[in-house]
């Protein structure tokens, strides 16, 4: 690392010393376009000349809008009227003749006889049947349910009394209601119909079935033609023009002032080419 940082150092001071020796002598690496064979500091002395300026021309490129005109396709919707053709129903009513029967009602009065139920209350002996009640107390014999103890020997020998439930008849007195049937003769009045034959009169309703001609309306539908009109929309392709905007690139000539001479200040640093190794004199010297 130190041996880096020295070798550095001596390249540094070399350089420096020798751009002071090509700046003092205006000598091997720098020289003046004009042959200038004097010393730096007496090419400095000198007065800088007039610079020269001429006219010329030169071409500029200008951007311009501009407008021109077209043809463009364009869809539109027309309306139009047609005429068409339909078919209508319509009804139509006609007199037509028609055999009808026609029933005409008529009315007679005709002698004819009934019977009616004429009602007559007559004396009548009927046998009537009456019953007369009497109480009699009467004996029966019913079974009664008992319990009695009967004495029973075991296995053993050993006697021992049980109870068993045994059903013996007994006598029972009770009363009963005894109807004993008594028939009579009675007269009653009694309501007899008796039927009766009468005449009279009535009145018959008739009806007469006759065959005739009228006149009827008929009514039927007939299919017509008509016409009419109606809207269609259409679309229809139409060409028009229409005006655009473009860009468009022209040329045109103007007049410029260009320096082409003098204005130069004849010093080494100014007309030389290069000063030093890393610095390009900044001379106009043609």
């Amino acid at each position: 690392m130190k041996q880096l940082l020295a070798m550095a150092f001596l390249a540094s001071a070399a350089m420096f010393g020798f751009t002071a020796d090509s700046q003092a002598h205006c000598g091997k690496f720098r020289g003046c376009r004009g042959g200038c064979d004097a010393p730096c500091a007496t090419a400095a002395a000198a007065p800088a000349p007039a610079p020269v300026f001429e006219e010329r021309k030169v071409k500029v490129a200008k951007t311009v809008m501009k407008e021109k005109e077209i043809d463009v396709i364009e869809c539109r919707r027309v309306m139009k009227e047609e005429k068409y053709t339909y078919t209508v129903c319509v009804q139509v009513t006609k007199d037509e003749k028609r055999k009808v029967i026609v029933c005409t009602p008529t009315t007679r009065e005709e002698d004819y006889t009934y019977t009616v139920m004429v009602p007559k209350t007559e004396k009548r002996t009927i046998k009537c049947t009456t019953y007369k009640c009497e109480r009699v107390m009467i004996t029966e014999k019913v079974p009664v349910c008992k319990t009695i103890c009967v004495t029973c020997v075991d296995e053993c020998g050993r006697c021992h009394t049980r109870r068993e439930r045994v059903t013996v008849m007994e006598e029972r007195t009770r009363c009963v209601v005894q109807r004993t049937p008594i028939v009579e003769e009675k007269v009653v009045d009694v309501t007899v119909c008796v039927p009766e034959q009468r005449k009279g009169k009535r009145t018959i309703c008739e009806t007469i079935r006759a065959e005739k001609e009228v006149m009827v309306k008929v009514c039927s539908f007939e299919h017509q033609k008509k016409e009419g009109t109606r809207t269609v929309c259409t679309t229809e392709q139409v060409k028009v023009k229409r005006k655009v905007s473009y860009c468009e690139t022209v040329w045109e000539e103007q007049v410029v002032r260009v320096q082409v001479g003098g204005g130069c200040a004849p010093s080494c640093n100014d007309c030389g080419r290069r000063v030093g190794f890393f610095r390009r004199g900044g001379g106009c010297c043609n």
